[in-house]
């Protein structure tokens, strides 16, 4: 055994080798995998016997319920045609009754009687009659017959000696017959003396058979039915578990003693084995109780535990062989790390010690060497000279021409041939979610390697440098041979490609601004000036992508321009209403009065202009708005290089904002001069006041008044009006002798117009509210 022992234990720990890095990670995807599925299966296996036990249990007080209402009707069927058959006259009035022995018509009554009734219940085997003054037994099996030579008198005399005016029995000869009892002691009057007895015989198998209709488990489910006084009226088997030959009951003594009427226990009987007892109480004092073995619960629910166990080792098979594979799979990048390690040459080789990890780890070591080396060279050569030559010729600088010939000769840049400059800005990046503010070096960072990598799988030659964090210039260089047509087309094909590169792979849209052709690589930045001046033509229309500067129709600039003030005007007016429509359709005028100028410096001015008068406007709707601007809307508008970007930040940012700023102060503006219009009206009640003269002395639109007014004060204009003046009308009605003429002129109304006033709001005439009012 202990060599046993031993050998497993020298396999176990064989197969986690401490150098091996592989066996480790299989090992330890095997234990994650095993042990979740192991708890996760014992967690199910204990929540499916629970939530099984409980459906047992709601399903055994189900079945329960459902015999002890189909068994009450039955008995209470039972008692009630016992009752009903001992106060028929016919029964009730021969009861003593001397001469009853030779009265056949009687008897023959009775006969009827039980047949009757015997007839109406098919679990009713037979009903007897004892007339004990006469010695008289009617039964309906056996008719007419004398105490004396009734075989089963013993039932009678076990019947008579019981102290109950009536009960469920078990009597000796009917029981040997299969049949339970209903006696009843005749006459039923408690005080009087026993002078006979009614007893109906009931076929036990017949209320068994009841019993066992609505089990669940038939086989092994058992139920018992007791009386008021905890004797077993009926059983569905025979067995002697729960009771003694009398009909006590042994074992129960947990339900009987609980004085609810419903209720569940695990008990156990004389054979040792537990049950699962459910009971229910019925109002006459009868319990009703269901008994099934444990093992049986067990039973039904054994499949589930091997249902799990089937699952559980399936699941950890195919884990297993999932973790087998992915530990080689995931093992294979450090398989070519440990061989890509071994091929390392810096000056020292390095040999693999220990395990994996730490071999890597020396390999990174020496990586990380190697990057610091490489970081510091470039620190030492950064910016690139190259690009620093080629911004300067953007710039329109070349110093000496020996000197420029020797640096455009070092890094091998062309001077000769055909240069096109072509520059790519990112549309709406002040919009793009992906990057912050103040990230546009990333981003032109990106555009720019997307470029650079066209650029070498194309048949073009150039070079890619950057400019102000935005713009992404690519200078082209073709060979002097080229036609013209194609380094045009040739420049067309590639500015499509970055486009479709950049919405691709960055989802960016882009406009390339293209100069003209120049032979030089000296003139490079008139081709750059004409490539920004492509670009803004933008302020025109932002229709196309790809702008060429010599394809573009010069604009018809008007020889003498005007700033359109009005629109202005129409837009202010409308933003400090809070009308946002009509500054947008303000707006909308203003920027195609400013497209027919043609010219940029002009349409840019004039939207400098319009953004100062709305500052301005802020700062006249009170004090404090003008501070609770955030940044700068210059260089916001600046950051704006397309007719639409512009557009679209007046209406979505500038618009907005002013709103918001003079919200609480228009609110309160508004009130005010709702109040000094009510006020107006009140102080001068004869004048003759419209919703037009009152906008004009509060400085508002007749519309925008009437919305305000109503919106403050909850009545339209020409309401409160009305109202107003009929109230003081009746106020002059009350306290003045004056005519109703005089009153209508104080008023500013004529009699008839009063009257109708009246009619309307008081429902009857000036004179009659005066003649009612004193």
């Amino acid at each position: 055994m202990r060599r046993f022992l031993g050998f497993v234990q020298k396999t176990f720990f064989s197969l986690l080798p401490r150098t091996n890095y592989l066996k480790r990670l299989i090992w330890f995807g095997c234990l994650t995998v095993s042990i979740p599925i192991i708890l996760a299966g014992s967690a199910y296996y204990h929540f499916s016997i629970v939530k099984l036990t409980e459906q047992f249990k709601e399903d055994n007080k189900a079945t329960v319920t459902l015999i002890k209402d189909r068994m009450e009707n039955l008995l209470t069927n039972i008692e009630h045609d016992s009752l009903k058959m001992s106060v028929n006259p016919f029964v009730k009035d021969n009861i003593g009754k001397p001469g009853f022995l030779s009265d056949w018509y009687q008897q023959m009554m009775i006969v009827d009687l039980l047949q009757l009734h015997q007839n109406s219940n098919n679990v009713i085997a037979d009903i007897v009659f004892y007339e004990a003054l006469s010695g008289v037994v009617i039964t309906q099996n056996y008719g007419f017959v004398t105490f004396d030579k009734y075989k089963n008198r013993k039932d009678l005399e076990s019947a008579l000696a019981l102290n109950v005016p009536a009960a469920w029995v078990t009597l000796p000869d009917s029981a040997a017959n299969g049949y339970i009892t209903y006696f009843r002691r005749l006459p039923i009057l408690p005080s009087v003396q026993p002078q006979g007895a009614l007893l109906v015989h009931v076929k036990q198998e017949l209320l068994r058979h009841n019993l066992m209709n609505y089990s669940t488990y038939s086989k092994n489910q058992s139920f018992i039915v007791l009386d008021s006084n905890n004797k077993i009226i009926l059983k569905s088997s025979d067995d002697r578990l729960w009771s003694h030959q009398d009909g006590e009951t042994t074992g129960l003594d947990v339900i009987l003693n609980d004085e609810t009427s419903s209720g569940q226990y695990v008990i156990k009987a004389q054979d040792g084995d537990s049950y699962i007892a459910v009971f229910q109480k019925t109002l006459l004092g009868r319990t009703y109780i269901s008994l099934l073995p444990e093992s049986e619960l067990l039973r039904q629910v054994s499949w589930i535990r091997w249902l799990i166990v089937f699952s559980v080792v399936v699941f950890l098979i195919v884990g297993l062989l999932l973790t087998f594979f992915a530990s080689r799979r995931i093992y294979n990048p450090i398989e070519n790390l440990i061989k890509y390690g071994a091929n390392l040459q810096g000056g020292r080789s390095i040999k693999q010690q220990g395990n994996e990890i730490e071999f890597l780890k020396s390999c990174l070591g020496h990586l990380n060497e190697q990057a610091l080396a490489l970081e510091t060279y470039m620190q030492k050569t950064q910016p690139n000279l190259r690009d620093q030559l080629l911004k300067k010729f953007l710039k329109g600088f070349t110093g000496n021409g020996d000197m420029l010939l020797r640096d455009c000769a070092d890094f091998q840049i062309p001077t000769k041939g055909s240069f096109v400059v072509m520059i790519t800005i990112v549309e709406n990046l002040f919009k793009e979610k992906r990057f912050l503010p103040n990230e546009g070096a990333i981003v032109l960072f990106a555009v720019m390697n997307v470029i650079k990598e066209l650029l070498s799988k194309s048949q073009v030659n150039g070079y890619v440098v950057e400019n102000n964090e935005r713009e992404s210039i690519t200078i082209l260089h073709f060979d002097e041979s080229v036609p013209r047509e194609r380094i045009m087309q040739m420049t067309r094909t590639f500015a499509e490609e970055i486009k479709e590169a950049l919405n691709q792979y960055l989802s960016f849209s882009v406009s390339n601004g293209v100069g003209g052709i120049y032979l030089d690589i000296t003139r490079i930045s008139d081709c750059y000036h004409e490539a920004q001046a492509a670009l803004q033509n933008r302020i025109f229309s932002d229709s196309q992508a790809i702008l060429f500067f010599d394809e573009l129709e010069p604009s018809e600039k008007q020889s003498l321009f005007f700033y359109p003030r009005e629109q202005e005007k129409v837009i202010v007016d409308a933003l400090s209403r809070g009308e946002l429509v009509y500054a947008e359709k303000g707006l909308n005028e203003f920027a195609k009065t400013l497209r027919d100028s043609g010219s940029y410096n002009t349409i840019y001015q004039c939207y400098h202009v319009l953004l100062s008068s709305i500052i301005q406007s802020l700062e006249e709707q009170g004090p404090g708005v003008i501070d609770s601007l955030e940044g700068n809307w210059f260089d916001q508008l600046k950051a704006r290089q397309t007719a639409r970007e512009i557009y679209e930040w007046y209406i979505e940012i500038i618009f907005p904002l002013y709103q918001q700023l003079t919200e609480e102060f228009r609110k309160k503006s508004v009130r005010i001069a709702i109040q000094k219009v009510c006020k107006h009206i009140r102080e001068n009640p004869g004048a003759n006041h419209s919703l037009i003269e009152s906008a004009e002395m509060i400085g508002m639109s007749p519309s925008y008044l009437s919305r305000m007014f109503k919106k403050e004060v909850g009545v339209a204009f020409i309401e409160y009006l009305t109202e107003y003046k009929v109230e003081k009308a009746k106020q002059s009605l009350q306290d003045t002798d004056l005519s109703v003429m005089e009153i209508a002129e104080v008023v500013g109304y004529s009699e008839r117009n009063l009257n109708r006033a009246f009619q309307r709001y008081v429902g009857m005439s000036p004179k009659q509210y005066r003649m009612s009012n004193r």
